[in-house]
């Protein structure tokens, strides 16, 4: 069973257990009762959780054969813990790494297009901390240098490093929380989207020197440090000179709230 439904679902039949005490007994007071218990059952999972719910966080070894895919769109779904992306050395397989930890893998296949989705194993639950035993996740990924594909992260409490030099991305969208994220863009994909979305985040990004980039970013309390030698500010965006006429550019688009944003 997922650890978080069952959770929940303690959660679920507490509060209606006191409601029909309510409901049986007018006087009795409903929200007094459950904060105090909600509290109670939160302490003993944390106590308990480790050690119910232990896991073995062994390496497993994953591939994607290419078969033909001319272009790919890659999902990640990952927890806490470390991620790595990068690329592959040859050109036999589409997808190829290692993870510790357990992942749940999926992929599909239409004509020479190949959709992969890797995500947090089911019976991995990261909504309160601890229940990972002092573990996380590592998954060290390697993907396709020549095949053309967008790529989606969603990461939670993780130290990302997300390489993408080699690569031929030409949609990125990361979407992080409490976590420190190195993101090095495409050296010669062409046109390159990027959406970052952080929370309590520190966000490195890496731009190619023969990269030119155009650059939005909407930030709360967030620290934001942009190199303006290379990216002028006007009207509050970043530009590199002559972007519309460049080779290899990017659009980057950054949402940041608490937290810092680095851009090179």
């Amino acid at each position: 069973m997922r650890r978080s439904s069952l959770f929940w679902g303690i959660v679920i039949v507490l509060a209606g257990v006191l409601l029909l005490l309510q409901q049986l007994y007018p006087a009795f007071n409903f929200w007094a009762i459950f904060w105090p218990l909600l509290l109670i059952l939160a302490g003993i999972w944390f106590l308990l959780g480790p050690s119910l719910f232990r896991r073995d966080f062994r390496s497993e070894t994953i591939s994607i054969p290419l078969e033909g895919a001319v272009e790919a769109d890659i999902r990640f779904r990952h927890g806490a813990g470390s991620l790595t992306i990068g690329a592959l050395s040859d050109g036999s397989e589409l997808l190829s790494g290692t993870c510790v930890g357990g992942v749940d893998m999926k992929v599909h296949r239409h004509a020479d297009r190949v959709k992969a989705r890797l995500s947090t194993s089911p019976d991995v639950w990261f909504g309160f901390p601890g229940t990972m035993g002092g573990h996380g996740l590592a998954w060290d990924i390697k993907l396709n240098r020549s095949v053309p594909m967008e790529i989606d992260i969603e990461s939670g409490a993780s130290e990302a490093t997300i390489d993408l030099t080699d690569l031929k991305v030409s949609e990125l969208q990361v979407q992080t929380g409490a976590s420190s994220t190195d993101i090095t863009l495409p050296a010669a994909a062409g046109f390159t989207r990027v959406v970052v979305k952080s929370g309590a985040a520190a966000v490195n990004l890496h731009i190619p020197q023969d990269v030119a980039a155009r650059i939005y970013i909407q930030s709360g309390l967030a620290g934001v440090s942009v190199d303006t030698n290379r990216f002028p500010q006007a009207s509050g965006v970043y530009e590199t000179p002559g972007y519309a006429t460049a080779a290899n550019r990017a659009e980057i688009r950054v949402e940041t709230g608490v937290g810092s944003i680095d851009i090179r």
